[in-house]
């Protein structure tokens, strides 16, 4: 009964001192504090050997603090929980008494180790949170109250809570001192820089890291950029490209998980990630879990300042950009207004849009070029490109097109707009994710520019133009009022009109646009004829190019007799060849007129070659020259020859051959030809119409049937000649003779 009472005694001590001590631990505000009064509190009460507080981190136990002689927990106990019994960190063990037969327990097998005769644990639990355990030993053996087991399983939980009250304690002092220093270092309008400088150096020290650093997202080049300056020693320092739509974890290791040696941070802003906080240690550390919390802490409040200072100079930027662009803009009108030519323009353009650009005309003439130094290999790659897709370019209207913008030369092609009219185009050499609003403002003013200046040179060249046509209106007019007046004009362009001059007749025929769309194509002829006067003016610099009605004019100094086959033949061979070049179906056809001696030969002289070109287009259906003087009959027929006559003539011996052939599939009209134009022979005339000599014969009786002649009769045939002549030789419309 005795014994009863001293251990009811004894258990009333115990459960009266671990309550005192309970009280006190909640006053703590640091976990060290909490353990080391823990400690005190045992050591003095139950004048006990050891006393040592053991904590869980993650699968291992972990001596934190103790107190004894002589002992070396820090290595015996240091244990992986696998290794221990199952309800060590539950239940409150004791020993030597407490033994389970066949189980082997690390942790017991340490206290032999430490030769304690006599040990018990007290788990720290909370809310199914184990924090570790507290373990008590003696040297010597000390009868243990078993009834007590319970008391210490609810100290435990008591010291588990203190233990998280001192935590959390931990990490607002932790906090408050963050924000202090956020309130010391960061300054509203601080730099980049200075903010990471900043927060990196925080980051080490805080966390005893060998090294941090940030890195900033680039949206335009999707990638990561490290960003100086660094703190410690850091092994990541590379450039991190990425995609998109994949999560951060592929680019970073340990993202917002601890226990590692590596720790990466996001930087979030608005839900948009604007970079990363990246900390390590040496390999043998690792971080824990108050570490991430700091670290967030920390990063939560700097991403908003880094950002802010991004956006500071962005705006700097831009309003330093715009304050270029008004420069530029200032110049670019200056040189507007002096007349300056296109590659000065196109070489402030390139400045203003810093990048290379290529200036083409509405038919895709290269007029002007600017590539940067570095950029100047890509010229034939881009001009390569835009023939390419030639088509597509040429129906652009308002929106750009991007010409293989996956490609490692990007490049977009702007049409240039003047009312409703595309004068030109601009092709820009830059990656699409570069075009920003900043770049449409710059790229608009710049279209704009290009614009006046093409409309500019257009109304000079037009007013040019319309004072030569009516100059030459009047020179070539057959009754001319006034001669001191076309040699004075003559004479503000050089031009001796006194002088002995030859004149020549151009036309051009295209096959291969939409003729019904006559203002597209007459609008085509014409740029045809400026890329034709420009290259013959290298030929012979001292040609007149004008125009009168549809038909293109040179205006040449005669030649001696041997040079003057060669000379019409090096000029027709250049037009060719320049066609050729621009990969149009054209067929060209140049009647060269006789000499002038006087002013009133000029009229003569322009109708002879015009006579010379109607017959070279009936006689050469692929094009060709030639001149008035070498088409024998034909200048007999021209000079004795009334029109009105000449019409009638034709009218009645080749008109009725001319409506069949319109309202039937069979061109009687080129087969009486080609017949006599091969004397009659039936065979030689059938091959070249490319028929067998029976349907020739047939096509032959229709034409003896619809003209009522006999084609065997020799004056008939010369008749029929002289009207194919005539029909040639004036160019009358097939409605006239129908």
């Amino acid at each position: 009964m005795d014994l009863n009472v001293k251990q009811e005694k004894l258990k009333q001590k115990i459960n009266t001192h671990l309550r005192n001590i309970t009280r006190q631990l909640i006053k703590f505000d640091t976990l060290q504090e909490t353990l080391n009064y823990l400690l005190e509190s045992f050591y003095k009460e139950f004048t006990c050997d050891l006393v040592g507080v053991i904590l869980k981190e993650d699968n291992q136990l972990i001596p934190k603090v103790w107190i004894g002689d002589e002992f070396t927990i820090e290595e015996t106990l240091k244990l992986k929980i696998d290794d221990c019994s199952s309800n060590l960190l539950q239940d409150a063990l004791w020993g030597p008494d407490d033994q389970e037969e066949g189980v082997a327990c690390s942790f017991k097998k340490a206290m032999e180790k430490e030769q304690l005769s006599t040990w018990f644990t007290v788990p720290l639990n909370h809310n199914n949170k184990q924090f570790g355990l507290c373990v008590i030993g003696f040297r010597d053996f000390i009868p243990l109250v078993i009834e007590a087991e319970k008391i210490f399983v609810e100290f435990g939980h008591d010291v588990a809570v203190a233990m998280d009250l001192a935590k959390e304690k931990e990490k607002q002092k932790r906090k408050i001192k963050g924000v202090e220093w956020i309130r010391e270092n960061i300054f509203p309008g601080s730099t980049i820089e200075h903010l990471i400088e900043k927060i990196v150096e925080r980051a080490g020290k805080g966390t005893q890291a060998k090294g941090a650093c940030v890195y900033l997202f680039d949206e335009t080049n999707s990638c990561f950029t490290p960003h100086p300056p660094n703190y410690g020693t850091i092994t990541r320092s590379e450039l991190i490209t990425v995609d998109t739509n994949l999560p951060i974890d592929n680019y970073f290791p340990s993202v917002e998980l601890p226990s590692s040696n590596e720790l990466t941070i996001p930087l979030i802003v608005n839900l948009k990630t604007i970079g990363v906080l990246y900390v390590c240690k040496e390999d043998n550390h690792v971080f824990s879990d108050d570490d991430l919390e700091f670290l967030e802490f920390v990063s939560a409040f700097v991403s908003m300042q880094i950002e802010n200072a991004r956006l500071y100079e962005l705006e700097s930027e831009s309003k330093k950009r715009m304050e270029r662009l008004m420069e530029h803009h200032q110049e670019l009108v200056k040189k507007t207004v002096q007349g300056q030519d296109l590659n000065d323009i196109s070489k402030t353009i390139s400045s203003m849009l810093e990048s290379s650009i290529l200036l083409y005309d509405r038919f895709l003439k290269p007029i002007s070029t600017y590539f940067k130094d570095k950029e100047t290999h890509l010229q034939p790659i881009i001009e390569k490109k835009v023939i390419e897709q030639k088509q597509e370019v040429t129906q652009l209207k308002s929106r750009e097109l991007w010409l293989d913008e996956c490609e490692e030369e990007p490049c977009a092609v702007w049409p240039i707009i003047g009312g409703r009219d595309v004068l030109g185009y601009l092709v820009i050499c830059l990656p699409k994710r570069k075009v920003n609003r900043m770049l449409r403002l710059t790229l608009d003013h710049a279209l704009n520019v290009y614009a006046i200046e093409f409309i500019k040179q257009k109304l000079v060249l037009d007013a040019k133009e319309q004072v030569k046509e009516s100059f030459v209106n009047q020179l070539f007019s057959e009754k001319i009022d006034d001669q001191d007046k076309i040699i004075q004009y003559a004479t503000l362009i050089n031009w001796n009109v006194l002088e002995p001059h030859q004149i020549a007749t151009l036309s051009l025929e295209l096959y291969d646009h939409d003729e019904t769309n006559l203002v597209v194509l007459e609008s085509y002829k014409s740029w045809l004829w400026d890329q034709i006067k420009t290259k013959l003016a290298l030929y012979d610099a001292s040609i007149i190019f004008t125009r009168k009605d549809k038909d293109f004019i040179f205006i040449v100094q005669p030649l001696n007799i041997k040079q003057h086959t060669d000379y019409w033949n090096g000029l027709y061979q250049r037009i060719t060849s320049l066609l050729k070049k621009e990969r149009t179906k054209t067929k060209i056809f140049l009647g060269i007129g006789g000499k002038t001696e006087k002013i009133g030969d000029y009229y003569y002289c322009y109708v002879q070659s015009v006579k010379a070109k109607n017959v070279v287009s009936y006689r050469y259906v692929q094009g060709g020259f030639s001149f008035y003087d070498d088409l024998g009959s034909y200048t007999i027929l021209n000079n004795t020859s009334d029109s009105l006559a000449s019409e009638l003539f034709v009218k009645k011996h080749l008109g009725p051959l001319i409506k069949y052939s319109q309202n039937n599939h069979v061109d009687l009209f080129e087969t009486l030809q080609v017949f006599l134009n091969h004397n009659g022979n039936l065979r030689d005339a059938s091959k070249h119409l490319f028929i067998h000599r029976s349907t020739l014969e047939y096509r032959l009786e229709r034409v003896t049937d619809l003209l009522q002649i006999d084609l065997n009769d020799a004056e008939m045939r010369f008749e029929l000649m002289m009207a194919y002549k005539l029909h040639s030789l004036f160019n009358f419309n097939p409605e006239q003779l129908i």
